[in-house]
C-alpha cells in the first residue's frame, strides 16, 4: 500500500494539470508594430538646365502685281451730258486695258462723284461756264509685270487727270510665314551648336516666342541677322522675322 500511494498520487496530478490546460483560454501573442521612419523633408525640385537663344531671318517678297489709281475728269453744263462723258472716258480706258490682256475682273471703274461749281467760295468765271464736274478713280490689277510698260504707254493716250501705282505682292502671307520658320530652324542649329560646345546634348524646346520676352529687355536693334534669304528685283519688300527659343540641355 505505501509503495503504490506516490505512483497514484503522481497520475492525480497529471491528470488535473492536463484537464486545467484544456479548459484554460488560449494565448494570443500579438506583434508590436516598429515605429514608422520618418520621411526626411525633400528640398525644392532642381530646375532643368536651360539655354536660351534667338534665331533671325531676313526675307524679301517679291512683286507680282501693280495697282494702278487713274483719276478720270469730264467737265460740262448739263448734269446728264457730263455723266455720260464720264461713262465714255470710262469705257474707252477699260476697252484699251482688256487689249493689253488685262481680265474685267481686274478692272474696278469705282463710283462717279458729281460737283456743282457753283457752291459758296467758287466763283471763277471758268466754273460758271462749265459748272458741273464729274470724277471717278478707276482702278487696276496689273498680274502680268511684263507688260508694265505698255499700260503705261496706253495711259499716256488717256484723257487721264491723275496716276498712280504701287507694286505688291500676292505672296505676302506665304513668305512672311517661311521666313518665321525659318528663323526657328537657324535658332535650333544655333543652340545645338551651343551646346555641343558646353559639352551637352540638346533636349527639347520648352518656350518658343515670336516676340522678345518682357523679363530679356533685349533691344530688337541687338539681335543680329542669322539667315538672310536672297533679294530677287529692287521692288522686293524686306521683311525681318525674330523668335526666341529656350531649350532642354541633357
Amino acid at each position: 500500500m505505501h509503495r503504490c500511494a506516490p505512483v497514484i498520487l503522481t497520475l492525480l496530478l497529471v491528470a488535473a494539470f492536463a484537464s486545467a490546460a484544456e479548459q484554460a483560454p488560449e494565448l494570443v501573442v500579438q506583434k508590436v508594430p516598429q515605429p514608422l521612419l520618418q520621411q526626411v523633408p525633400q528640398g525644392p525640385p532642381v530646375p532643368p538646365r536651360t539655354i536660351t537663344v534667338t534665331g533671325r531671318a531676313v526675307g524679301y517678297i517679291p512683286a507680282d502685281t501693280v495697282i494702278w489709281a487713274i483719276t478720270l475728269e469730264s467737265m460740262g453744263k448739263d448734269v446728264s451730258d457730263v455723266k455720260q462723258a464720264s461713262d465714255r472716258l470710262v469705257k474707252t480706258l477699260a476697252d484699251a486695258c482688256m487689249r493689253l490682256g488685262i481680265q474685267p475682273a481686274d478692272i474696278d471703274t469705282g463710283l462717279i462723284r458729281m460737283e456743282d461749281a457753283r457752291i459758296v467760295g467758287r466763283t471763277a468765271p471758268e466754273d460758271l461756264k462749265k459748272p458741273f464736274t464729274a470724277t471717278r478713280t478707276v482702278t487696276i490689277r496689273q498680274t502680268d509685270l511684263g507688260g508694265f510698260n505698255d499700260v503705261l504707254e496706253m495711259l499716256s493716250t488717256q484723257a487721264i487727270k491723275r496716276m498712280r501705282y504701287v507694286f505688291v505682292s500676292s505672296q505676302r502671307e506665304t513668305v512672311v510665314r517661311e521666313t518665321i520658320v525659318e528663323a526657328a530652324r537657324v535658332a535650333t542649329d544655333k543652340a545645338a551648336a551651343m551646346a555641343a560646345v558646353a559639352g551637352a546634348a540638346l533636349g527639347k524646346p520648352l518656350l518658343i516666342n515670336e516676340y522678345a520676352p518682357p523679363h530679356l529687355k533685349i533691344p530688337e536693334g541687338a539681335v543680329p541677322v542669322d539667315k538672310d534669304s536672297p533679294a530677287f528685283g529692287a521692288d522686293a519688300e524686306k521683311i525681318i522675322a525674330t523668335v526666341y527659343v529656350t531649350f532642354e540641355l541633357e
